[in-house]
């Protein structure tokens, strides 16, 4: 089988960690070339010892054939702009599941997700399209989480809970048993959320509550 050409849209800070999670990937055996970056700052990687090039912005690439790509942004409706112009020049997604993530019975993974190194997805579990998950995350049964959202590292997220589209949670949240979280919601790092959090609003802190809009 021929690889596939890789490319990581973003060279910043969460793109190189993606592009070190691709490495690992590639030397553990998914058929993968890494090709380069899409990001329209030239000089991103200046300073940094990384030979992958930068090949343009998302803006002026047009997908070939034999590539896949990996939205390196943490920021959800980021992502998902860039996501959906790919979308519009008919790319196609790669999905990264890191060598020392552990995946369970019936966990769905969306097209474009990326599981960082030592993640846990524990069982029947249902991920959208592009979600990322950060380094150490843990995710119990029964979980549901939407399209775009991002799980920041040291997360944990109790069984039956729910995630919305586009939510973000910064590192070391945590999510109780069976907490809805709405669309849009920005959770703050170490944040413990113990009741159900409606769409679009920001919360931190133990117990979690509301700080303002997202």
């Amino acid at each position: 089988m021929s690889p596939q050409h890789l490319i990581i849209v973003n060279a910043g800070k969460f793109g190189r960690e993606v592009y070190t999670w691709a490495q690992q990937s590639i030397r553990a055996g998914v058929p993968w070339v890494v090709k380069g970056f899409l990001d329209d700052r030239p000089g991103v990687l200046r300073g940094f010892n990384y030979d992958t090039p930068i090949l343009g912005s998302v803006e002026s690439h047009q997908p070939a054939a034999d590539e896949l790509f990996l939205i390196a942004i943490g920021e959800p409706q980021p992502k998902r702009r860039y996501c959906e112009m790919l979308e519009r020049k008919g790319a196609r997604f790669a999905t990264l599941i890191h060598p020392t993530a552990l995946v369970g019975n019936n966990v769905v993974i969306g097209e474009g997700s990326i599981v960082g190194p030592l993640t846990q997805l524990s069982c029947d579990i249902n991920l959208g399209k592009h979600v990322c998950f950060g380094t150490n995350s843990n995710t119990g049964h029964d979980t549901r989480i939407g399209d775009y959202t991002q799980v920041s590292g040291s997360c944990e997220i109790n069984g039956n809970a729910e995630l919305g589209n586009r939510v973000f949670l910064g590192s070391h949240a945590t999510i109780l048993p069976g907490v809805q979280i709405g669309d849009d919601a920005f959770i703050g790092a170490g944040s413990v959320v113990l009741k159900r959090v409606k769409p679009g609003v920001k919360m931190f802190g133990n117990p979690a509550v509301q700080i303002g809009l997202s």
